[in-house]
């Protein structure tokens, strides 16, 4: 067989595997690693995880110093636009207070990602939204720092 038939013949099957579908039944984890349900280590670590989150997410919308909650050279990104002053997240308009409806965490080695609902109540209710983040957060000697953000506004699009 000559070269070209050859790599031919390997880019149609490539192409093909690639085409099929996996079966029914498998289910893939939404991040290698364990959730926070564990018992033990890993889910004090997820804990510590989320509550890094949590107080960061408190301190944006408050306008209260944060920066000690991140990694050297964290970035965000808000509703698909880097965000590079404060406050940094979605659904922040002006002065209020912020609950977080839901979290879920996630672990792998060093690294950890919580996923969040949280609801910005601003002083004039007009300004009021919903937002959902996703924060990769590292761990390190002093704990947990966040990495990388990534929020956007969910209340317009779930009315």
């Amino acid at each position: 067989m000559r070269r070209w038939a050859r790599a031919s013949a390997l880019v149609l099957l490539a192409s093909a595997s690639a085409c099929t579908p996996p079966p029914a039944t498998q289910t893939l984890p939404p991040f290698p690693g364990a959730s926070e349900e564990g018992p033990g280590p890993l889910g004090a670590d997820a804990a510590q995880a989320r509550d890094v989150v949590t107080a960061f997410i408190t301190a944006e919308a408050a306008d209260t110093p944060a920066d000690a909650l991140l990694a050297p050279g964290a970035d965000f990104i808000m509703t698909g636009i880097t965000a590079t002053r404060s406050p940094r997240l979605a659904g922040l308009n002006g002065a209020g207070a912020v609950t977080v409806e839901a979290a879920n965490t996630f672990l792998s080695g060093v690294l950890a990602y919580v996923v969040v609902v949280y609801r910005f109540d601003a002083l004039i209710p007009e300004l009021s939204e919903r937002a959902r983040g996703t924060f990769v957060l590292e761990k390190q000697r002093a704990g947990w720092r966040i990495r990388h953000v990534h929020t956007s506004m969910v209340e317009r699009w779930e009315r």
